[in-house]
């Protein structure tokens, strides 16, 4: 086998999901799985392992959410009550969200 980027597979249980790609991304995701010699599911899974490991400001983020959690659940074993969920993370108010990279002809614009 070749050598690459992404390691070989440890299985694990799964569950489907659906997804839709560019053709092209299509395309390239399938000559990887011909170069490393394994399926969409891995090299989409392994794909995003590395996002979520690389990305130090999810790590971060990861890391507070766990540490808000543990307080929170100690909080409501001392009270024995909950008010009403909110949403949480980077994307809830805006706060924390990456501008998206557009290129327009020769000039490379950010938008929120």
């Amino acid at each position: 086998m070749a050598s690459s980027f992404i390691p070989q597979r440890i299985k694990r249980a799964k569950q489907q999901i659906t997804v839709k790609l560019y053709q092209d991304q299509l395309a390239t995701l399938d000559k990887y799985g011909r170069f490393i010699d394994d399926s969409r599911d891995y090299i989409i899974s392994q794909a995003l392992e590395l996002v979520f490991k690389r990305d130090k400001e999810f790590v971060r983020w990861v890391e507070l959410e766990r540490n808000a959690g543990s307080s929170a659940e100690r909080t409501l074993t001392r009270t024995e009550s909950a008010g009403p969920a909110s949403p949480s993370g980077p994307q809830r108010d805006g706060r924390g969200k990456r501008p998206r990279t557009e290129v327009v002809g020769e000039m490379q614009t950010e938008s929120a």
